[in-house]
C-alpha cells in the first residue's frame, strides 16, 4: 500500500528513503573466558553476559534464585569482575568445571582447553565456536589450591589448670586487610604446566590467527629476567605469535576502600581496557597509556631501564606513575621484533585493526556464498568493501595521503578467471596500509563450495 504525502502545507516532513542495508564493522571488544563456576546448570555451556550483575545472576544464583558459592580457588569470578570494572561491556563465559578440589592439573587443563573430548566441544573449543568472541582469556591458569581450614596443632600451656585474673593488658595487635575468606593457598598449576597450556593456546588460535587475540601473563613473582625467559619459551617453537600479547608484572588490586588488597594477574584488567578502547575509538587505537581501575600497586618494582629492556623484548610493562595511576606502558604483540618482515603486525592495534577488517569482510562473504558468481556480484562486493574501507580510512586507522595509497580492493576478471568461476571459486583481494612501514598487508576473501574463507598473504 502506497503512502502518498501531501506537501501543500508548509512544514517538516519525514519520508523514508529506499537504500541498501548498511555494512557495519564487526565488534572486536567481546571477550571470552573459560573457567570454573559453581553453576551446575551451565557446565559445558557458553553463556553471554553484558555486565557484572548479569554475571552474578547467571553464576551466583541457581534456578530458584538461591545463592551459589564461588568455588574455592577459582580465578574466573575475579577476572570477569576486573574486566567489567575496566570498561568491558560484553563477554562469553564457558564453565569447564564446577569444583577444583576433585581435579588434578591434567584433568583441569584438558577440560579448560577442550581436548578432553573434541567431538563435544568443551572448554576453549566451545568458546571458539562463539562467533562474537575475538579476545581470549584463561584465568584458571592461575587457579589456587585453597584448604578449607588449616590443620590444628596441639598446644600445651604451662601454669595452673584454671583461668586467673589478668592484671596487665599486653600490647594490642590488630589484624586487618587479610585476604579472605581462606587463610592460605598455593598455585594449582606448576610454572611448567602453565607454560604448556599457554603454548597450546597460541598454537590452537594460530589456525585462524586473524580471528582471535590472546592475553597472557607469566606466573607471579617473576623477575625482569624471568619474564624475558618466559617470553622466549613461549615463542621458541612458534615465532609468529602476532595474535597474542604478554603483560608484566602482576598487580595489587583493591576493589573498595578498606577492603583486602589482593595480588592479581593483569589479564582480566587488560581485557577490560581492550574493550574500553575498542568501544571508544576502535581497535586501531592502541590499548596503552590507560589507567587500570582498582589497581593500587605492582608486585615488582619497575624502572625506566626495566621498561626499555622488556619493551624491546615484546613484553608490555605495567608501571606506576606518581599522580597518574597505574598504567599500561606498551602495545606490542608477542612476536614484535625490529627485524620482522611484517613489522606492522608487531603492534597490537595494527593486528587487531586488520582483524576487524577481515572479520567484517568475512561477514560479507557469508552473505554471498550462494549467489551466482557473476560480474554484477563481483562489482557489488567491490563497492561494498570500498565503501567500508573508506570509513576505516576516515577514522584514521589506515596510512596514506588518500584512499588510493591507503587500501585497494580487487574483485574482477583479473583474479576470477573463467576456470575459477566454473569451479565455484570467487576471489577478492584486499590490501591495507596499517602502520609503519607503510606497506600493504594483503588478505584474500575466497568462496568455494558454499563456504567463505580468509587467507592472509605476504605483501
Amino acid at each position: 500500500m502506497s503512502t502518498a504525502v501531501s506537501y501543500s502545507v508548509p512544514g517538516i516532513y519525514h519520508r523514508p528513503s529506499q537504500r541498501q542495508a548498511s555494512f557495519s564493522r564487526v565488534r572486536t571488544d567481546i571477550v571470552g573466558f573459560v573457567g570454573i563456576t559453581g553453576a551446575a546448570r551451565h557446565l559445558h555451556k557458553a553463556v553471554a553476559v553484558n555486565d557484572w550483575q548479569s554475571y552474578v545472576d547467571a553464576f551466583h544464583r541457581d534456578e530458584r534464585g538461591r545463592e551459589i558459592a564461588v568455588p574455592p580457588g577459582s580465578q574466573l569470578d575475579q577476572s570477569v569482575k576486573d574486566f567489567f570494572a575496566n570498561g568491558g561491556a560484553r563477554c562469553w563465559v564457558v564453565t569447564c568445571a564446577n569444583d577444583i578440589r576433585n581435579l588434578d592439573s591434567d584433568k583441569l587443563s584438558a577440560l579448560m582447553l577442550g581436548y578432553d573430548d573434541l567431538d563435544q566441544h568443551h572448554g576453549l573449543e566451545l568458546l571458539l565456536r562463539q562467533e562474537e568472541v575475538s579476545i581470549v582469556v584463561l584465568p584458571e591458569l592461575d587457579a589456587e589450591i585453597v584448604p578449607d581450614r588449616l590443620p590444628s596443632a596441639a598446644i600445651s600451656i604451662d601454669g595452673p589448670p584454671c583461668f586467673v585474673t589478668c592484671t596487665q593488658i599486653a600490647e594490642q595487635i590488630m589484624l586487618e586487610n587479610l585476604a579472605g575468606p581462606y587463610l592460605s593457598s598455593e598455585r594449582f598449576f606448576t610454572d611448567q604446566e602453565v607454560l604448556q597450556c599457554q603454548r597450546y593456546l597460541l598454537t590452537r588460535l594460530q589456525r585462524e590467527s586473524w580471528r582471535w587475540f590472546a592475553l597472557l601473563a607469566p606466573p607471579p613473582d617473576k623477575s625482569e629476567l624471568a619474564a624475558k625467559k618466559w617470553h622466549d619459551q613461549l615463542v621458541q617453537h612458534n615465532p609468529e605469535c602476532y595474535h597474542a600479547a604478554l603483560y608484566w608484572p602482576w598487580v595489587y588490586s583493591q576493589t573498595a576502600p578498606g577492603s583486602s588488597i589482593q595480588l592479581r594477574s593483569p589479564v582480566g584488567f587488560m581485557a577490560g581496557v581492550f574493550a574500553r578502547r575498542d568501544l571508544a575509538k576502535g581497535p586501531h587505537s592502541a590499548p596503552a597509556n590507560e589507567v587500570l581501575t582498582s589497581v593500587v600497586g605492582l608486585q615488582q618494582e619497575v624502572s625506566e631501564k626495566t621498561i626499555e629492556n622488556l619493551y624491546d623484548h615484546g613484553i608490555n610493562v605495567i608501571r606506576s606513575l606518581p599522580g597518574r595511576g597505574v598504567r599500561i606502558w606498551g602495545a606490542r604483540t608477542l612476536s614484535w621484533s625490529r627485524d620482522t618482515r611484517n613489522e606492522a603486525l608487531g603492534y597490537i592495534n595494527a593486528r587487531r585493526c586488520l582483524t576487524a577488517i577481515e572479520r567484517t569482510a568475512e561477514r560479507l562473504g557469508q552473505q554471498i556464498v550462494f549467489q551466482p558468481n557473476t560480474p554484477i556480484l563481483r562489482l557489488q562486493i567491490f563497492q561494498t568493501l570500498v565503501s567500508y574501507l573508506s570509513k576505516v580510512y576516515e577514522s584514521g586507522a589506515l596510512l596514506g595521503d588518500d584512499e588510493q595509497s591507503a587500501f585497494f580492493v580487487r574483485c574482477d576478471g583479473t583474479n576470477n578467471p573463467a576456470e575459477n568461476v566454473e569451479q565455484g571459486l570467487l576471489v577478492c583481494e584486499v590490501g591495507v596500509a596499517l602502520a609503519k612501514p607503510a606497506e600493504f598487508i594483503v588478505f584474500r576473501i575466497g568462496r568455494r563450495e558454499g563456504l567463505s574463507e580468509i587467507e592472509e598473504l605476504n605483501a
